[in-house]
């Protein structure tokens, strides 16, 4: 969201301030920024979810019982579900609450009149708050298979 955040910047700051020759009627500035900007942000939040895919397949495959993995995947596709609908329910809160009052609106169909940025730091702070929870949650977790009257014992003392 960071690299986000900072191209977001760019992008608006040269739309307004130094927009291309070819003006689209009734559609405002356009950017004179190249769009392989975009290929920085893209590739992190592909990188991002593929690494997350994985571990979430992986965690739920060695913490479910073995006649439970079919569960385990539905898990993990259901979680996709859910925060696909939680996704567009936060894009339609900020519209309402963004939209009244003669403010503009953060998700504008005229991105130069729009604070897109604004919405990448509301999602950059959603995410701070959910690695908190999931630093609480990794702390109390107690995988399957470990027991709680293990023996701490440091490798310079062990027998060899």
């Amino acid at each position: 969201m960071i690299v986000s955040i900072i191209v977001e910047k760019e992008r608006r700051t040269l739309a307004l301030t130094r927009p291309t020759l070819a003006i689209e009627p009734r559609k405002g500035e356009i950017s004179s920024m190249s769009g392989l900007w975009l290929i920085a942000q893209l590739t992190l939040a592909g990188f991002s979810e593929a690494f997350t895919m994985i571990g979430q397949v992986e965690f739920f495959y060695k913490q479910f019982p073995k006649n439970m993995r079919s569960i385990a995947g539905s898990f993990l596709f259901c979680g996709l579900a859910l925060s696909s609908y939680l996704s567009s329910f936060l894009v339609s809160i900020v519209h309402r609450a963004t939209g009244g009052a003669g403010k503009g609106n953060w998700l504008s169909e005229d991105l130069n009149k729009g604070r897109l940025d604004y919405f990448y730091y509301l999602i950059a702070g959603l995410e701070v708050l959910k690695l908190g929870y999931f630093l609480v949650c990794a702390k109390w977790y107690k995988y399957k298979g470990a027991s709680v009257n293990t023996l701490d014992v440091a490798l310079e003392k062990m027998p060899i």
